[in-house]
């Protein structure tokens, strides 16, 4: 094959492989990711409330700026109530951090952060836990899993199975998906030093004519080039087998069919007929299900920091008074507060009275609806049963109940810093990485909304000039 020839169709499969990854294999895998967080996280807390490991009581307060392995150490079965307790809550910490924060996107999952995601599966390897598991952590949770399913209610003991099972299953997925993408990153890897070093001016061709020296001028070059990125010398060699190698020919056509998507040609002839509106609004629901997991941090710090707002009226009469209440089914006096607002048009303020519990109900409610989104529950496929314009109103409904949960949420975060004492200060929890995170996803919601919107206000066009979408 000739260099030009090869160099094109090199480059034509990296930018569909990368299309194909950025649309389809990325969004899957971070639904599989999301489907792990919500049963690791419905397992934990079921743990935590049976006592069957230690809870974490720093949890809320890492700050997480990158992907880290909990402990996978030995450790002996007499410390499996603090191990299990320590490594299980780092695990879920990080699922949730890898749902809320990672972007799932080709230039945003290089080789080294595939590979420490391959890594991070293998803390709790899903498909085997069990009591003889040679994994530490495996066996410890496993032991700990059958400690809850002793004497528990049969509805305990088919969560604790179903989500196993669950996890088992989306492990098997984020396996494939991720050896699959390592695969591509290395062809991505090889590809860029072909576009920014070979086909450069400064690279000298001429100056060899054998592999080892391609070899080391593309050494020569590397840092220069890529200053903060590793030197593969396993996959430069590759590049010079390819350009120089005995058997050059096999060895590209060996790249080429690395970079063919397994879906199959039908796939791409229908992508290029362009994308179906209907799946382009659902992708937008979808989307609404990203807001979970910051949603479900948001509600506990929030949670926790009425505690810390009210404790200083708390005393012995009012603690035994409320418990007494809720003993004889008598409903609570209404926690109001008077919460001063910025309107995000004027900026001005105004205050708003806020019902302290209908609102951590509404927290709750939305709460539960972005999860079952995400998770592609029953809900979700009663969604995608509905028709275009019913579901455009749902996108519509979330997306304005979601920002205005953001506005009272912010407000909230500076309410407190405000209003308690220095004691107590140091006691609420702030919400601002939160809150940055659930503006982002909304921001990517709305944009997904307004590719639907922009298609279809396209589509109308045409249809009244009379042009057919297969036209052209």
């Amino acid at each position: 094959m000739e260099e030009s020839e090869f160099s094109q169709q090199l480059q034509t499969g990296i930018s569909q492989k990368s299309e194909w990854f950025n649309t389809e294999a990325l969004e899957k895998l971070l639904l599989q990711y999301r489907l792990i967080h919500s049963c690791v996280r419905n397992l934990y807390d079921m743990l935590i409330k049976r006592s069957l490991i230690e809870s974490d009581p720093y949890r809320l307060d890492k700050h997480i700026s990158d992907i880290t392995l909990p402990d996978t150490s030995p450790f002996n079965d007499s410390e499996i109530f603090s191990a299990i307790g320590n490594r299980f809550s780092e695990y879920e910490t990080m699922l949730d951090y890898i749902c809320t924060y990672v972007r799932f996107a080709v230039d945003s999952l290089p080789i080294p952060k595939v590979r420490k995601l391959l890594d991070f599966n293998k803390v709790f390897d899903w498909e085997d836990v069990v009591i003889s598991s040679a994994n530490p952590n495996n066996h410890g949770l496993a032991v700990t899993l059958n400690n809850a399913r002793n004497g528990a209610p049969a509805v305990v003991q088919s969560m604790v199975n179903d989500c196993v099972n669950k996890c088992a299953q989306a492990s098997v997925e984020i396996k494939k998906i991720l050896n699959e993408l390592g695969t591509f990153q290395r062809e991505v890897y090889k590809f860029e030093i072909r576009r920014d070093i070979i086909e450069s001016p400064r690279f000298d061709k001429s100056a060899f004519s054998t592999a080892d020296d391609e070899f080391n001028e593309i050494k020569k070059h590397f840092p220069k080039v890529f200053p903060k990125r590793p030197f593969y010398a396993d996959l430069v060699t590759e590049i010079v087998q390819e350009d120089l190698g005995a058997n050059k020919e096999k060895n590209q056509e060996i790249v080429l069919k690395k970079l063919e998507i397994k879906n199959g040609s039908n796939q791409v002839k229908k992508k290029k007929a362009g994308p179906d509106p209907k799946e382009l609004l659902m992708a937008t629901v979808l989307s609404i299900g990203a807001l979970a997991p910051t949603m479900n941090q948001l509600h506990v710090k929030l949670t926790a920091n009425f505690d810390v707002f009210y404790e200083k009226k708390k005393n012995f009469f009012t603690v035994f008074f409320t418990a007494l209440k809720k003993a004889l089914h008598i409903s609570e006096k209404e926690k109001i507060i008077n919460l001063p607002v910025k309107d995000a048009k004027t900026g001005g303020e105004k205050t708003q009275k806020l019902n302290v519990n209908d609102f951590l109900a509404d927290i709750t409610r939305k709460e539960r609806i972005y999860t079952v989104i995400g998770a592609k529950g029953p809900e979700y496929q009663k969604i995608e049963n509905s028709e275009e314009e019913a579901i455009l109103s749902f996108v519509n409904k979330q997306i304005s109940e979601a920002q205005s949960a953001f506005t009272i949420i912010n407000a909230l975060d500076a309410f407190f810093k405000n209003t308690v004492d220095v004691i107590q200060k140091a006691k609420i929890k702030g919400m601002q990485i939160e809150l940055s995170a659930f503006r982002n996803t909304i921001i990517s919601i709305n944009k997904k909304r307004g590719d639907f919107l922009s298609f279809k206000e396209e589509a109308e066009q045409m249809k009244k000039l009379g042009i057919s979408e297969n036209e052209g």
